[in-house]
């Protein structure tokens, strides 16, 4: 029984601290700003990725699940239903933010998305994820400031982002 009791604290206790707030995200970001390898880099992101998609309250949890299955099958109205559950439940989630965030930005709603992207970067500045989306809202909007702007805080974190390196060259040849 006490192994039990023990088993359950451990695989719970994963789960208390998960989201942004998450203690490991600190070592993560560090171990992927000196990361040189892309295939490491990838590991790394995947698991910021795992760790911001858990929230400690069960409700959210399996409401934020639903809405990304939504999401994943193209059903975006739910998904956006469902992802404004979430954020009512757990307003300081910051991924259920950027998942509304995406599924707006998917339904060409950019201002909404943006407002959403906003959130998420208040609430977790390191949300590579969310200046992505916002760097391609950006170029959509013939933003080439902006989108260079966002490119560069996504490489203070990233530096082996070869995507925003690439469209950081673009924009500035097009620029000059």
């Amino acid at each position: 029984m006490k192994k039990i009791i023990l088993v359950l604290a451990l695989f719970y206790s994963s789960f208390a601290l998960a989201d942004q707030k998450d203690s490991r995200l600190n070592g993560l970001f560090d171990e992927l700003f000196l990361c040189n390898d892309n295939m490491q880099a990838s590991i790394i992101l995947s698991d910021i990725w795992d760790i911001w998609s858990i929230t400690d309250n069960v409700e959210a949890q399996k409401t934020y699940d639903e809405g990304t299955t939504m999401m994943n099958r193209g059903n975006f109205d739910e998904a956006i239903k469902l992802f404004t559950q979430v954020i009512s439940i757990k307003p300081e989630f910051a991924e259920a933010w950027n998942k509304r965030a995406t599924v707006l930005f998917l339904k060409g709603e950019l201002k909404a998305s943006v407002s959403d992207i906003e959130k998420t970067l208040e609430l977790e500045p390191r949300h590579f994820g969310a200046l992505d989306g916002l760097a391609e809202i950006y170029l959509i909007q013939e933003n080439l400031l902006g989108a260079a702007a966002t490119y560069k805080r996504i490489l203070e974190i990233i530096p082996t982002s070869k995507k925003s390196q690439d469209r950081l060259k673009l924009i500035n040849e097009h620029i000059v």
